[in-house]
């Protein structure tokens, strides 16, 4: 009898992207590199607390996909940046909401690192071993700071011109080094096109650098150091309930992403850009004021308590210096290792007591505003 031979099944032949990410694979370690990232346990399961860091690298990436959209069209020069802003709100598609959503987009970094830094004082997140962590977030708090500082310039309007004035006069009340830093940043004795050059520069070439280097750094530290994990709890509760960051870490991660974005796009939608007139030394019946996140400390600084020259020294340069070393020292003074809020009051009522002020004198320059007004 004649017996047919087996079927034989021909060897699978990977396809070019399988070639490609196998070279890629054996030089860079991508299969372990994921391993890692996806693989790391979060000590008491995944949270909505714990999206902060995820969202502003969102914010991030979603500010530089703008602002280079926008650099196509901006010409950073004092005769045209007003005219070429008006020109990508009228002129371009979709340009109005492009710089709509750029400019609701740093007013939300602003917002969350702000939520993520308080995040961490509660939590006691700040203590050993994560000191050197601490310290990279404040530097990066800086940076965002600094960012919407230089950025807020750009239109060329009077609302920028003055707002930018008003912060660079209070840089100049610093001893020593304030006159240097208030006539490099305004180039002169005057704000004019050296002015625009050096926060253009700032905002779109070494403000970016910094902040990807230090984000860098401080995913490096998050890293080694590993996530906190919540406050409450023993050893053993947090251990029994821990997850990796894939998937509950990272769903939770999108679906925040995604909130933030549709909220801006909101905003854009509901609450786009409009320019005031050209900047003018003169400043007409606008009344001077900074952005919005700095109103409750352009308000204390109306209180009596800071006038005249002494009184503008210690409310412009010592009292920020000295709560900026403070929350320096943070970490290496509090060695007490219990991280629940509820059991440091201290923490407490300092945390509640800055937002009482922060709220109250941002309300009390708005009603100050529409008085003017």
């Amino acid at each position: 009898m004649k017996h047919s031979s087996p079927a034989v099944i021909p060897d699978h032949q990977p396809s070019t992207s399988e070639k490609v990410l196998a070279f890629l694979d054996e030089r860079l370690g991508l299969k372990e590199m994921q391993a890692k990232m996806l693989n790391e346990p979060i000590p008491g399961g995944s949270r909505w607390a714990y999206v902060f860091g995820s969202i502003l690298l969102f914010i991030f990436a979603m500010q530089a996909v703008t602002g280079t959209m926008l650099m196509f069209y901006y010409v950073p020069t004092a005769d045209h940046a007003y005219d070429s802003t008006q020109y990508i709100i009228h002129d371009v598609d979709y340009g109005w909401f492009l710089l709509s959503y750029h400019f609701w987009g740093s007013s939300a970094m602003v917002v969350c690192v702000f939520a993520h830094m308080s995040q961490v004082f509660l939590w006691g997140a700040y203590k050993k071993p994560r000191e050197l962590l601490w310290l990279v977030g404040l530097a990066l708090f800086g940076i965002v700071i600094t960012f919407g500082f230089t950025g807020y310039l750009l239109p060329w309007d009077q609302r920028a011109f003055w707002a930018t004035l008003v912060g660079v006069e209070i840089l100049d009340k610093t001893p020593i080094v304030g006159d240097f830093i208030a006539r490099f940043l305004k180039g002169g004795a005057s704000p004019g096109q050296m002015t625009l050059s050096r926060f253009f520069v700032l905002h779109v070439m070494i403000l970016p650098a910094a902040l990807m280097a230090l984000a860098g750094l401080h995913i490096f530290l998050f890293r080694v150091a590993a996530p906190a994990g919540p406050f409450k709890g023993t050893k053993e509760e947090i251990q029994a309930k821990t997850d990796y960051f894939f998937p509950r870490q990272i769903w939770k991660d999108i679906v925040g992403m995604a909130f933030v974005f549709v909220g801006l796009c909101a905003l854009a939608l509901w609450e786009p850009v409009v320019l005031l007139d050209k900047a003018t030394p003169d400043p007409g019946e606008y009344h001077p004021e900074p952005e919005w996140y700095f109103l409750f400390y352009f308000q204390l600084l109306r209180l009596k308590l800071f006038a005249g020259q002494f009184g503008q020294f210690m409310g412009a340069v010592a009292l920020p210096v000295l709560f900026m070393g403070l929350m320096v020292a943070l970490p290496f003074f509090d060695k007490d290792p219990e991280r629940n809020i509820f059991k440091r009051p201290i923490a407490l009522i300092v945390w509640i007591v800055i937002m009482v002020v922060i709220a109250l004198f941002t309300v009390a320059a708005v009603i100050n505003r529409e008085f003017l007004d």
